[in-house]
């Protein structure tokens, strides 16, 4: 595929919804960073989102996200330990071929998976071990959970949250991982602090009204 000459053009917001569907029409212009985004949303890799990333940075465009911005922000060793120098708030990890110890959020470190699980009781640690290792064949990536801590998501959307509290993190996600959209998990631990838990795909179709029109006011949108 390929996407040639930039050409900018304003549409009007009602049709935002109906008229950006496929992948390959959410590649738009965005003037604070002066650059083009993918906003496709999904960025898994060997998906449509990251093939448009990789031909528009073989054009020797400047857009976000990368792929290799899109690798930090997927795998989730490189996630933590690019949040921990970037010195966002997470908790503490480490990396497993099969044993951990609850409670924990447990993530696959598979390029052929990409589950997680929240395990609160060691008498399920045998048999979700041995699941999401393929049989103990991958290694599996496992983050503490804090003592009454809860686990919950939001959706960033370019460094901006629909809710006032996440925005923070909205915004560090935007800046550290370079993300245009991302479902974020986040530990919210009993103290009323938030960590940085993890990053998901999040389709521009799944995004509320309210975003899109965020993004609509952010953007000029490619023909």
């Amino acid at each position: 595929m390929s996407y040639g000459a930039r050409t900018l053009v304003s549409l009007p917001t009602p049709q935002i919804r109906e008229t950006r569907t496929r992948p390959q029409e959410l590649v738009a212009y965005h003037s604070q960073e002066d650059c083009l985004l993918n906003l496709s949303g999904d960025y898994s890799y060997l998906s449509t989102g990251y093939y448009i990333s990789q031909d528009l940075e073989s054009g020797r465009s400047l857009i976000h996200p990368t792929c290799a911005e899109v690798m930090d922000a997927y795998v989730m060793p490189l996630f933590l330990e690019k949040a921990k120098r970037a010195g966002l708030p997470i908790s503490d990890y480490y990396i497993s071929n099969g044993y951990f110890e609850p409670p924990v959020i447990v993530d696959t470190i598979n390029p052929f998976m990409s589950r997680h699980s929240v395990v609160l009781k060691a008498a399920a640690q045998e048999r979700i071990a041995k699941s999401l290792t393929r049989n103990f064949t991958y290694a599996i990536s496992c983050q503490d959970l804090p003592h009454r801590a809860r686990v919950g998501h939001f959706h960033a959307v370019l460094g901006w949250s629909t809710t006032p509290k996440f925005r923070e993190l909205a915004q560090a996600v935007w800046r550290v991982f370079g993300l245009p959209l991302a479902k974020v998990r986040v530990i919210a631990c009993d103290d009323g602090r938030l960590l940085l838990s993890g990053l998901q795909p999040l389709p521009f179709a799944r995004l509320t009204e309210r975003e899109q029109l965020f993004v609509q006011k952010m953007v000029t949108w490619r023909t």
